[in-house]
């Protein structure tokens, strides 16, 4: 039996020497394609090669394709990718395959959703049609498959030399556009002609790239940049489980009633393997209640399928509406377990005919809902083997919580589960959606992951594809990687921020400085924007801050006019962030430099936009409009005189009239909450989250109700917010050197819990009572620190030890 281990390559050479010069392995290897399609038009096609060995072998394999490719090998799953990347950085991955001597089959999977035309802004979904878009989080170059080893002859095994057969599946799979009410933008919906699925007839696979020829002048080749994979192969497992909640006949799109709920007996015991039955020409609607919130695959069989239609949709939750037409964006979904008088709207695939082989899935789907509608044929159907193959980033958790509030602890498994959901081949912003990775969403991802998982490769990624994005306009793309690029000054800013918490969490200084040149051309892209007065004067593409109601598009008063105190605070803070890595990591007169133009923004901060007749940071001048966001932001600098961060925290606390910072934005508003002692406060606003549980969320949403996403990771801050703000422990020196341990704890009599170091991890048992404090601290070998409590210090030694205080 062969096994098969992910290699990750080191990254060698410089980018201006790609396509120049050989710089990846497979940069030797050449790529096919079917004879009878143009690599720039929507394509599915299923590449095989059998093959010999007479003796046993172990090559190491490189493998990519573009878009998208499933490799099997002996019929089991090798890889699948390529990993998310860009044109300039084009993700090969390499396998170690250990094989028995005798035949073996490699079949890959390779599809290419080609562009269509006048897809507009392609932000509107409210028409179901039949065009297939391809997602937006997949750039693209052109159709092609590439296999390459240099550890077995070339002929036998590589494309381009070994006899690889192709069959065309295109016509098998009908692409289509569900109506969502929402930005939906993964990709299209696929409806597979089994027969046709399994029938095609297999042709020699041409060549349609040759191998890179290296160039001695430095031109390079046009077209994609072979890259090393950075990330593990995705985690994926088989689950079987869940409720059947109703069963009607038919296939209408009504709500459900309490007679549906009444289940027949033979679909009570469908998910215990029970095999069920469907009479000719009849159909059935099941709706599946996974109890949690799944990624995966459809994992389905069933016999006696000529004439048959099976559907398989998604969803998060179902909608309190009459009919699935009625859905709109505004649409309530109520309590999330419920489904009475409510209708259900997903996405999903079909599948139609016979059944021969595994159920084909071309991409992933998430939610807590399936709906299964069936229809049978002229012949019974009946279907067995019900699950889901799971998919997701294959993270082990390292952090623990435990505490004396319970209503607390049941948040834990919400906000793990929500992290988990969005973290794939990078961090995504809603799993359902978009699939996409944004930078303020991926900046509080990374800080959960920091705290609470070892393995922060998926963050580094994201750092290094946002370095890459910054191309052509200078500024950090607003989502990366994307077909259609977004731009935003916001989202750019927070950029600098990312590396600083990557600084302070993490010990990796070499990484650190790979970074510093596009940080620095970053600011001085985003200086250029500013006038004399110091302040920025004009705020390109979506300058977003957050989904406050009234807020056209989440930009604030003034945002996108350029006259802005939250688009100039966060630059100040961007600039301090900046500051800080080249303090450590980089050049001193550099970070002197970015300190001095903060301060000098700063102070055109205080006096443009600060109301002293209400002791509060207007959003703009001559509009009374003020938000919570310019009070927090003015916080989190540090820089606000006595008198000033008094009244801001005042203003923070009582003043009703303020803008309220939505789901997203709450982090930073609980971050200055913590850093000026406002412990009352601060556990205040952690109510919305309480009570998610209750209302029957698996995991965070987007945005106050009616929200759009049930599952929105950046939601799941109060997680890293659990173990360093309300336990406390935070880095008190660059690469976590120093721990500070500052409890903020407001009701919880006790905490136990665990954060991630690099050099293994800090437990910490904390009791509170009667004003005092009592902890029992590990830290790692060669790790000090301190812990701080009602004005007293204390020093923690290395290792285990006891303090009261």
């Amino acid at each position: 039996m062969s096994t098969v281990q992910r290699i990750l390559l080191p990254p060698s050479g410089h980018l201006a020497d790609a396509n120049a010069h050989l710089r990846h392995p497979a940069d030797r290897g050449t790529w096919i394609w079917h004879p009878g399609r143009r690599t720039d038009e929507t394509a599915v096609l299923r590449f095989r090669l059998r093959f010999e060995l007479t003796t046993p072998a172990a090559p190491l394999i490189h493998v990519t394709a573009d878009q998208r490719f499933q490799l099997r090998g002996d019929g089991i799953d090798l890889t699948f990718g390529p990993d998310r990347c860009d044109i300039e950085h084009w993700t090969v991955h390499s396998l170690r395959w250990n094989l028995a001597a005798g035949v073996h089959e490699l079949e890959a999977i390779v599809w290419w959703i080609g562009e269509p035309p006048a897809t507009g802004s392609r932000t509107d979904q409210e028409v179901a049609d039949d065009t297939a878009k391809p997602p937006m989080a997949q750039i693209s170059w052109s159709g092609g498959f590439l296999f390459f080893t240099e550890d077995l002859p070339p002929e036998s095994i590589n494309t381009g030399t070994a006899r690889w057969q192709v069959e065309d599946l295109t016509d098998a799979v009908r692409m289509f556009t569900k109506r969502i009410p929402h930005y939906f933008d993964v990709g299209p919906s696929f409806d597979f002609d089994l027969p046709a699925w399994n029938a095609a007839g297999a042709r020699e696979a041409v060549l349609v790239e040759s191998a890179l020829a290296e160039n001695f002048y430095g031109v390079r080749r046009p077209g994609r940049c072979l890259y090393p994979a950075t990330l593990p192969e995705q985690r994926r497992e088989t689950r079987v489980g869940g409720s059947i909640r109703a069963v009607h006949p038919g296939e209408d799109e009504r709500a459900f009633t309490p007679e549906d709920e009444a289940i027949p007996e033979e679909w009570k015991n469908w998910l215990a393997g029970q095999p069920v039955t469907l009479a000719p020409r009849t159909a059935v609607t099941v709706l599946w209640d996974l109890e949690d919130y799944f990624c995966g695959y459809p994992r389905l069989t069933w016999t006696g399928g000529r004439g048959a239609r099976v559907e398989w949709e998604w969803a998060e939750s179902l909608y309190e509406e009459a009919t699935s037409a009625e859905i709109r964006t505004h649409s309530a979904k109520g309590n999330r377990n419920e489904i009475r008088g409510k209708s259900f709207l997903g996405v999903g695939d079909a599948w139609r005919g016979e059944m021969a082989g595994a159920l084909p899935g071309l991409w992933w789907r998430a939610g807590r809902y399936v709906r299964l509608r069936v229809r049978a044929g002229d012949e019974p159907l009946t279907l067995a083997g019900p699950g889901l193959l799971t998919t997701g980033y294959p993270f082990d958790r390292g952090g623990d919580w435990r505490s004396s509030d319970a209503e607390w602890n049941r948040l834990m498994p919400i906000f793990e589960r929500s992290f988990r959901c969005s973290a794939h081949e990078t961090w995504t912003d809603t799993p359902y959606y978009e699939q996409m990775c944004y930078v303020f969403d991926t900046m509080l991802h990374m800080l959960s992951n920091y705290a609470w998982f070892p393995d922060d490769r998926i963050s580094r990624r994201a750092l290094e594809m946002y370095d890459w994005s910054r191309r052509p306009s200078g500024l950090v793309a607003e989502r990366y990687p994307s077909a259609w690029r977004q731009e935003s000054v916001t989202f750019s800013m927070y950029w600098p921020m990312m590396i600083r918490d990557f600084v302070n969490w993490k010990d990796d200084p070499a990484f650190v400085r790979s970074l510093l040149p596009g940080m620095r051309s970053l600011l001085a892209e985003i200086e250029g924007l500013r006038q004399d007065n110091g302040l920025l004067v004009e705020a390109p593409g979506w300058p977003f801050v957050d989904w406050v109601p009234g807020w056209p598009a989440g930009c604030g008063p003034g945002v996108r006019e350029g006259d802005s105190s939250l688009l100039n605070l966060i630059w100040v803070l961007s600039l301090q962030a900046a500051a800080e890595v080249e303090s450590v990591h980089g050049d001193a007169d550099l970070a002197a430099r970015n300190r001095r133009l903060a301060e000098r923004a700063f102070a055109a901060v205080v006096e443009r936009f600060w109301d002293d007749s209400r002791g509060l940071f207007l959003d703009t001048p001559g509009d009374p409009a003020a938000s919570e966001h310019a009070q927090f932001l003015a916080l989190l600098t540090g820089w606000l005189d006595e008198a000033k961060t008094r009244r801001c925290r005042q203003a923070l606390r009582e003043e009703k009239s303020l803008a309220r910072a939505t789901i997203s934005a709450s982090f930073n508003l609980l971050d200055a909450l913590y850093r000026h002692g406002e412990e009352a406060e601060l556990h205040r606003r952690l109510a919305f989250w309480r009570d998610l549980p209750d209302r029957g969320f698996k995991c965070t949403p987007e945005g106050p109700e009616p929200t759009r996403s049930d599952a929105h990771a950046w939601g799941a801050h109060p997680a890293w917010h659990s173990l360093a703000s309300i336990a406390g422990i935070r880095p008190a020196a660059p690469g976590f050197r120093r721990v500070r341990i500052a409890p903020c704890p407001g009701e919880f009599r006790s905490i136990e819990c665990s954060v991630v170091h690099p050099r293994g991890k800090i437990d910490a048992a904390l009791e509170f009572a009667d004003g005092g404090l009592k902890a029992e601290v590990c830290l790692p070998e060669g790790v000090t620190g301190e812990i701080l409590w009602r004005g007293k210090t204390q020093e923690i030694p290395s290792g285990k030890s006891r303090i009261g205080l």
